[in-house]
């Protein structure tokens, strides 16, 4: 009898890889959008910390007054010096501004006008911004 030699793979293992690959690109499309939302959501919050640390310190280098507006349904902030806009800073997809004061201004000397919390939300995640109204110390806070 002669014997052949075959080479090559059966059926059944190259539907064993099609379902392991499948398995892993299933796994891919669900968690991308998740961290998606916690990227855009990180640079947000990380942003407007250091817009607020750099308008204080131009306020209080430049000797005049700043102030930074919100405006929730634009998904936008402003920054504005003596009255006159420096700059609009419009949020990431899919993060709103969900709690802030309507706008906050800094003096001269480089304090706030007041403290408080600005919260920024992406799909069911939260990030605060809390800055100190006497000494505008500004920080980020995850909420879980």
């Amino acid at each position: 009898m002669a014997r052949r030699s075959s080479t090559g793979y059966t059926l059944i293992e190259l539907l064993l890889v099609l379902t392991l690959l499948s398995g892993a690109g299933f796994v891919l499309l669900v968690k991308l959008p998740v961290q998606q939302n916690e990227r855009n959501l990180a640079l947000a919050s990380t942003q407007l910390t250091q817009e607020l640390r750099d308008t204080r310190q131009a306020a209080l280098s430049e000797r005049t007054w700043y102030e930074v507006e919100f405006f929730y349904t634009q998904g936008f902030y402003r920054i504005i010096r003596e009255g006159k806009r420096v700059k609009d800073v419009y949020l990431p997809k899919g993060v709103i501004i969900v709690n802030a004061p309507t706008d906050i201004r800094f003096y001269a000397p480089g304090y706030p006008s007041m403290g408080g919390t600005i919260s920024l939300k992406a799909g069911k995640l939260t990030r605060n911004v809390i800055m100190m109204p006497v000494t505008a110390r500004v920080r980020e806070e995850i909420v879980k």
